[in-house]
């Protein structure tokens, strides 16, 4: 009897997913083309920078050839208390951009922490009808920015950017697909009115609403502030949007399997702190490879392993058809079939479970939270 439920169950997760595939083909949304803007607002980026001295250079490198104009763009910097050569380029960077402002931050101001503390000194010093919260680790594309704003220019007061992994070995591989089948779930749900989440890494958020919600003092003590400042956001009635783009960012992988569990770890733990009900469908849908490959080993009748494979494959499967839907969007050419990829996934997401369970604090820059 329960084995035929757990059946029942995972075949209607399955026929879910096809429907989101559906929905995707279908109900896509694309991105205003940003030719059609003729005047654009004044806009701030905001980048949080702790230890790093790895990947500053390059994101402000990439930030200094957006083709925004110059006169409506302010870049703030905010260094929180690195231990590496983050201010040094900082510091080079303020010498040769007028635009480019290093601002002091203070450690919990307003009892904020991590993120959230560094982002609120950053934004009380904004000038721009818009601010873009960006991640020190971060590069973009030239179109990147006019991408997000002209989305917002349609009425979005919560823009979530188009993100993509660097792909430099096979483990930043399976974060790519990670990312990319991740954003393809949040397109379809922001699509049809219903933004799940926002991607703090690559974000817009319209001065309004900001201070309207009262900003990232309003939210309190938080490690995941781009999930609750969408909350806030939506709440009072502004509108959210998930972009796929290649006005794109493109983020340096984790380099360890610990700091990839410890990532996955705070963000199931925003999700089940502050989103119970889909929170607990998300993690049901994370795990659900590793939930089937559990049953096949639980079932006993040639049968029902049988039918546990079928579906096994038939996630492996869907899994790819959201990477082809994913490339096609953005108009890249070429068919990949990736088999092991989708398990490890599931597997580190897994592993991300029992040590939140075990130990609820989470860590930001090497920094622990409870």
């Amino acid at each position: 009897m329960i084995g035929g439920v757990v059946l029942v169950v995972f075949s209607i997760l399955l026929l879910l997913e096809l429907a989101f595939i559906w929905s995707f083909k279908v109900g896509f949304v694309k991105p205003i083309e940003i030719d059609s803007i003729q005047a654009w607002p004044s806009v701030s980026i905001l980048i949080a920078a702790r230890n790093e001295d790895e990947n500053l250079e390059a994101c402000l490198n990439s930030v200094s050839n957006l083709d925004y104009p110059e006169p409506h763009l302010q870049v703030l910097l905010g260094n929180d208390q690195s231990t590496d050569h983050t201010q040094i380029i900082i510091n080079r960077w303020i010498n040769k951009s007028d635009n480019l402002k290093s601002i002091p931050i203070q450690p919990k101001m307003n009892g904020l922490i991590a993120k959230s503390n560094v982002l609120a000194q950053l934004a009380a010093k904004a000038d721009g009808d818009f601010l873009i919260i960006l991640d020190a680790d971060v590069t973009v594309t030239e179109h990147w920015l006019k991408t997000m704003v002209a989305q917002a220019m349609l009425g979005y007061d919560l823009v979530s950017g188009y993100t993509e992994v660097k792909h430099e070995d096979y483990f930043s591989a399976v974060q790519k697909m990670d990312w990319q089948n991740s954003i393809h779930t949040l397109k379809v749900f922001s699509d049809k009115g219903n933004t799940l989440t926002a991607l703090g890494n690559n974000m817009l958020i319209s001065k309004k609403a900001y201070q309207s919600i009262g900003g990232f003092e309003a939210l309190g003590a938080t490690k995941v502030e781009d999930l609750k400042l969408l909350l806030a956001a939506k709440k009072q009635g502004f509108q959210a949007f998930q972009l796929i783009s290649n006005g794109k960012a493109k983020t340096a992988p984790i380099k360890s399997v610990l700091d990839y569990v410890d990532q996955r770890k705070r963000w199931l733990s925003g999700m089940l702190n502050y989103r119970m009900l889909s929170g607990v469908g998300f993690v049901i849908y994370r795990l659900l490879l590793i939930e089937m490959i559990v049953g096949l080993f639980l079932f006993s009748k040639p049968t029902a392993q049988g039918l546990i494979v079928v579906l096994i494959l038939s996630k492996l499967i869907i899994e790819n058809i959201k990477q082809h839907q994913i490339r096609k969007s953005l108009n890249e050419v070429g068919v990949k079939f990736s088999l092991l990829e989708p398990f490890i996934i599931s597997l580190l997401d897994t592993f991300a479970l029992v040590a939140l369970v075990l130990n609820p604090k989470v860590s930001w820059k090497k920094r622990k939270f409870k």
